[in-house]
C-alpha cells in the first residue's frame, strides 16, 4: 500500500510543473520525441483540420499532435514557422522498379513518401516477392507498394510480341503468377494495352477477376485513342472490366493517357462519371504538364505520323527526345532536341524497331492550357508523376520529363497557388489523402496520432518545380523537410542519404473509394487524436 502511495505522489509531483505552466498560460513541455515539429500549420485533409499545431514523432509513428502552446522537445527539433505540415505525398502512379537508381532521390525531394509501382502492366521483377526482396536489398528512399504487371507477365510466359494474344495455356500461367503475387502482398494487377495491344479484353478480364478474388484492385494505361472514337472505346473497355470483375479500377493518366486527342476529354469524363453514378469504383490520375513521355518504339507510333499529328492537333516538332540519340557511334540528336521532319522521326524509329539502337524515350508536347485546366480542376483527380527518370549514359545527367522530379510541387505551386484550381486542403487530399483512402492505406495520408510518420513540410508560398524539359534533374523548391517512417530523408532542403522506406505488402481488401471531401467542417485537434475522438 505504501509503495503504491509513493508511486502516486511521484506521478503527481512530475505532472505539477506541466499543469501549473498550463494554468499560467505558459509553454508546456512534454516528453522527448525523436523529432519534434513546432509552430507549423498542420493540414490533415481527411479530417479537415487546418491550423497551428505541434507534432511529435517517436519510433516511426506520429506520437502527439498538440496545441501550439504545448512546445514539444526532442532529439531533433524543427521550427516549422511559415511551413505547412502535411501528409507525405503518395505517388499513385509510379514505375519504381530499380530502387536506389535513376531519379529516386529527386522523387523524395518532391515530397513523395510512398510510391505505387508496377503500373502500365510493367513490374521489373515479375515475381512480387522478388521485387520486394530486391527493393529492400537496394534500399528505399520512400515506401513502395506494387501491382503485378500484365505485360511483364505476358513476356515471362512466352507471348512472342506485344501484338500477339496470349494462348489459353499462357493465360493460365499468368493467372497462377498473379495468384502467387496476390498472396505475397501485391496490390492487384495493372494493364497496359496501350503498350501491348495484343492483350485481349477477355485476357484482361480473367486476370482482373483473379485480383478481385484476393480483395485487390486494378489499374490500366488504356488502349490508344487515335482511331475514331478511340478514347471513349478505350475507357469503356476499362469500365466494363471493372463492372464484370467487380473490382476497383484506376484509369491511369486520364488527363493525358487516353485523351491525347484533345477533343475527347469531355466525352471520356462523362463516361467515367456515368459509370461512377452506377456504383462502379473508378479512379483517375494525371501529372498536369503539357507533354507525355513514352518509348519511341511504343505501338502507338505504328500509325502513320501524319495521321497522328493531325489527330493530336500537333506538329512533328512537338515531339522531342529527352536524352541523346546515338546512331552508328555518332550523336544524331542532342538531349532536348525536337524533330524537324517526319522523315527524321521515321529514320530514328526504324533504327529502334530493327534494334540497332536502344529505344529512346519521347516527349510529346500535346496538351494545351485549356485541356490541362479542364483536368486539373477536377476534384477527384489524384496527382502522379509516372516516374520514368533515367540517367543519360553519354552525359551522366538525369534525362526524362520534368514531371518526374516536380509533379507534386508543380501541382501545389503552379496549379493551386498560381492558377487556383482548388484550395490547399483539397489539394493535399489529391496529393496524399485520396490515394491512401482509395488503396486502404489507413496509416498513411494522415497527420494523426498512431499513423506512420510520413510527412512533408513545405512553404506554400514558395513551393514550385524547377525541373525543365532540357534539364529535368532539378529538385523542387520550397520543400525543406521530408520525413519517411520517422526519419528525415530531406533535411533543410538537402538529401540526408537516409533510406528509411519499406515495402508495403497488402494484407487488406482494397476499398477503391474516394473520401467525402465536399464542405468538410473545420475540425479540432481531437480529430487528430483518435483515442480522444473515440472517447467523446
Amino acid at each position: 500500500m505504501l509503495r503504491k502511495l509513493v508511486v502516486i505522489i511521484a506521478l503527481v509531483l512530475f505532472a505539477l510543473p506541466v499543469l501549473n505552466a498550463g494554468a499560467r498560460g505558459e509553454e508546456r513541455v512534454t516528453t522527448d520525441f525523436d523529432i519534434a515539429i513546432n509552430s507549423g500549420t498542420v493540414i490533415d485533409p481527411l479530417t479537415g483540420f487546418d491550423g497551428m499545431a505541434n507534432v511529435g514523432i517517436r519510433d516511426g509513428k506520429i506520437a502527439a499532435v498538440v496545441p501550439p502552446a504545448q512546445k514539444l522537445v526532442g532529439v531533433r527539433e524543427i521550427d516549422a514557422s511559415g511551413l505547412v505540415v502535411a501528409p507525405g505525398f503518395i505517388n499513385i502512379h509510379s514505375h519504381i522498379t530499380d530502387i536506389g537508381k535513376g531519379g529516386s532521390p529527386l522523387y523524395i525531394q518532391d515530397g513523395i513518401t510512398t510510391e505505387i509501382s508496377g503500373n502500365c502492366g510493367i513490374l521489373g521483377p515479375v515475381s512480387f516477392s522478388s521485387f520486394a526482396e530486391q527493393s529492400e536489398k537496394e534500399g528505399l528512399y520512400a515506401n513502395v507498394a506494387a501491382y503485378m504487371g500484365h505485360n511483364s507477365m505476358r513476356e515471362a510466359v512466352g507471348v512472342p510480341n506485344y501484338r500477339t494474344p496470349a494462348t489459353p495455356g499462357q493465360l493460365a500461367k499468368m493467372a497462377g503468377m498473379l495468384r502467387q503475387g496476390m498472396q505475397d502482398g501485391a496490390l492487384g494487377v495493372s494493364f497496359g494495352p496501350f503498350y501491348g495491344p495484343g492483350a485481349s479484353y477477355d485476357e484482361m478480364l480473367a486476370l482482373a477477376k483473379v485480383a478481385a478474388e484476393y480483395g485487390g484492385c486494378a489499374a490500366s494505361h488504356v488502349r490508344d485513342a487515335y482511331t475514331p472514337g478511340g478514347a471513349v472505346k478505350s475507357v469503356n473497355e476499362a469500365i466494363n472490366t471493372a463492372r464484370e470483375a467487380k473490382i476497383p479500377f484506376l484509369i491511369s493518366h486520364t488527363g493525358g493517357g487516353p485523351t491525347v486527342v484533345p477533343r475527347s476529354s469531355g466525352p471520356v469524363l462523362e463516361e467515367i462519371y456515368e459509370a461512377r453514378q452506377q456504383g462502379l469504383k473508378l479512379g483517375i490520375d494525371w501529372f498536369g504538364y503539357d507533354a507525355f513521355l513514352t518509348e519511341m518504339g511504343a505501338a502507338i507510333f505504328d500509325y502513320p505520323p501524319e495521321m497522328l499529328m493531325q489527330l493530336m492537333e500537333s506538329n512533328i516538332s512537338d515531339l522531342e527526345v529527352p536524352s541523346t540519340v546515338v546512331i552508328d557511334g555518332k550523336t544524331f540528336m542532342q538531349a532536348g532536341e525536337r524533330f524537324s521532319s517526319i522523315d527524321q522521326f521515321l529514320y530514328v524509329r526504324k533504327k529502334v524497331k530493327s534494334k540497332e539502337i536502344a529505344d529512346p524515350m519521347l516527349v510529346g508536347h500535346l496538351y494545351k492550357l485549356a485541356k490541362q485546366n479542364f483536368w486539373m480542376s477536377n476534384p477527384y483527380l489524384m496527382i502522379e508523376n509516372d516516374c520514368t527518370m533515367t540517367i543519360d549514359k553519354t552525359t551522366g545527367k538525369y534525362a526524362g520529363h520534368p514531371k518526374d522530379a516536380g509533379a507534386f510541387a508543380h501541382f501545389l505551386g503552379y496549379w493551386v497557388r498560381e492558377q487556383g484550381v482548388c484550395d490547399l486542403r483539397t489539394a493535399l487530399a489529391r496529393t496524399s489523402g485520396m490515394a491512401a483512402y482509395w488503396l486502404g492505406l489507413d496509416k498513411k495520408g494522415r497527420v494523426q496520432v498512431g499513423c506512420d510518420a510520413d510527412l512533408v513540410l513545405f512553404d506554400a508560398g514558395r513551393i514550385i518545380d524547377k525541373s525543365t524539359y532540357i534539364d529535368p534533374g532539378q529538385p523542387s523548391a520550397g520543400i525543406p523537410y521530408v520525413i519517411v517512417n520517422g526519419v528525415l530523408a530531406v533535411d533543410s532542403g538537402k538529401l540526408s542519404g537516409a533510406k528509411a522506406g519499406k515495402v508495403v505488402k497488402r494484407t487488406w481488401t482494397v476499398p477503391g473509394d474516394y473520401p467525402g471531401l465536399g464542405n468538410l467542417p473545420a475540425s479540432s485537434l481531437d480529430a487528430l487524436n483518435p483515442l480522444k475522438e473515440a472517447a467523446r
